[in-house]
């Protein structure tokens, strides 16, 4: 039952994902080529700004979904309608707010884009539009919430997922039909209140005996805001600090090229979040009983999250250049620079996971909120220097470094000393002969992908689809001979037991 529900969840993760994806490359390649590149630099920014104002939130989700653990394995649902009804006040509240925020904040914007050629008053309506599309999904979080609670998450993203085919969808054939930015930003607002409130009718379906409109109100959930804010607001900066340095120094045009290459890179990104989400699943209590146990699955994931990382992160570097000059057609101009920081910052980003991972199993958000300060200083400062020497490059370089200090070293540091009470520099030392073997796959393959050039997308996909193969058989076979597959028989293990 529970392997059910895993591949249930992971199916309806991923599989839209892949969907939503794929339709998201033929969408930015339509809006540069129909409403220009500006356009989608814009659309870009407002996404960023949007994610800022949403600080509102404060991650109160989360600490919802932590409340609501406790009364449901009890069958408590006189409390469940209590801390629902409360949180449910409570996302009402961050919408409006938000969406004043938002009205605020638009008057200022077009004096943020460097050499601005729309006009004031297009740029503050566009973002209103945008910003609505946005604010609708907060009246609805309690009931997401509560289908999560209740193992039923797979029926969220269905709803979710299926709405945003819907919108990639209508936005291609938008597109194709002339219609203008505006226009499209109202459908999202269309498409996402049918898709939550779909949603809320599933929820009153199943779950009758819960009650949204509690007389008694249950708030203590916000007692956990104060840790949980912290990680929020250095998540954010450190996922969109980017866009926001990059149309203020460079304009709407840098942010199209940065745009395009980060849409690649988040597309993996999510992907791998998805699968290691479903790891988490399958674990289960095993990372929280046996301390031996704990240590020794710590150790095969961080060959595991090395191996991947590796073997992706070697492929991006080579391809994603070729991808884009055929894709676009030389509308977006591409540089080795730009593909090896995004290489490196997925490269960080993979290995991280596996502390990440243990980190938040263990619940170690106090512990941690120095790691997430120091990432989000080291962020702005090195963004900034960075960008002025590096442009583009430089931005991604500044998010690499700081995730290299703060989430790598820092956050394994408090992972060994409160779990593990062991000394971090053995991890580290250890972990030396991964990042040799990274360098000399990259320098490899480098050598090897110079005598090719790509004319074409069919010769790009079957090249790199080889070799991504054959670089993942290369490198199983040199991580075999120094021992590192034991996360082999693992997989196997957990696979039996589920």
């Amino acid at each position: 039952m529970r392997t059910k529900k895993i591949i249930i969840n992971l199916l309806t993760d991923v599989i839209p994902l892949l969907i939503i994806s794929f339709l998201g490359i033929f969408k930015l390649k339509l809006f540069i080529q129909i409403l220009g590149d500006e356009t989608l630099g814009l659309y870009q920014l407002f996404t960023q700004i949007m994610i800022y104002v949403a600080l509102v939130d404060g991650g109160i989700s989360s600490a919802l979904l932590y409340a609501l653990y406790k009364p449901n394995t009890k069958g408590n649902n006189e409390e469940l309608s209590n801390i629902l009804t409360a949180g449910k006040r409570c996302f009402s509240a961050i919408g409006a707010i938000i969406f004043f925020i938002a009205f605020l904040v638009s008057f200022f914007i077009p004096y943020f884009i460097k050499d601005n050629s729309f006009l004031n008053s297009y740029v503050s309506l566009a973002f209103l539009l945008f910003s609505l599309s946005n604010v609708v999904a907060y009246f609805f979080v309690p009931y997401q919430v509560l289908l999560e609670v209740k193992e039923k998450k797979y029926l969220t993203n269905l709803c979710l997922q299926i709405g945003q085919i819907v919108q990639s969808a209508l936005e291609i054939t938008f597109l194709l039909l002339g219609f203008s930015f505006l226009n499209i930003l109202i459908m999202h607002s269309v498409v996402k209140l049918i898709a939550n409130f779909i949603i809320y009718l599933l929820c009153i379906k199943i779950y009758p005996e819960v009650n949204f409109k509690s007389k008694k109100r249950n708030y203590n959930f916000t007692k956990q805001l104060k840790d949980l804010l912290v990680h929020k607001v250095n998540g954010l900066i450190g996922s969109n600090i980017d866009i926001l340095i990059i149309t203020y120094i460079f304009g709407l045009k840098f942010v199209a090229i940065y745009s395009t290459y980060n849409y690649i890179i988040n597309m993996l990104k999510e992907m791998l979040n998805k699968l290691s989400s479903s790891i988490i699943a399958i674990l289960g209590n095993k990372l929280v009983e046996d301390e031996k146990e704990s240590y020794k699955l710590f150790q095969e994931m961080r060959s595991l999250m090395f191996f991947i990382g590796t073997v992706i992160s070697t492929s991006i570097l080579f391809a994603i250049n070729p991808f884009i000059d055929i894709w676009y057609e030389g509308e977006i101009k591409t540089s080795f620079l730009i593909a090896l920081a995004f290489a490196l910052f997925l490269f960080i980003f993979v290995v991280k996971i596996c502390t990440t991972v243990f980190i938040n199993a263990k619940g170690l958000f106090k512990e941690t909120k120095k790691c997430a300060i120091v990432d989000t200083v080291v962020n702005l400062t090195l963004s900034i220097i960075l960008a002025f020497k590096f442009k583009i490059a430089g931005v991604v370089f500044a998010t690499f470094i700081s995730v290299f200090i703060a989430e790598y070293i820092l956050k394994t540091r408090v992972l060994y000393k409160v779990v593990f009470k062991k000394k971090s520099y053995c991890f580290h030392l250890e972990n030396i002969k991964f990042f040799i073997i990274f360098i000399l796959d990259l320098l490899l393959s480098s050598f090897l992908i110079k005598q090719f050039n790509f004319l074409n997308i069919g010769f790009w996909f079957l090249f790199f689809t080889i070799f991504t193969i054959l670089n993942a058989l290369l490198v199983f076979f040199i991580y075999w001979l120094m021992k590192e597959t034991k996360f082999i028989k693992r997989i196997k293990t957990f696979r039996r037991c589920a």
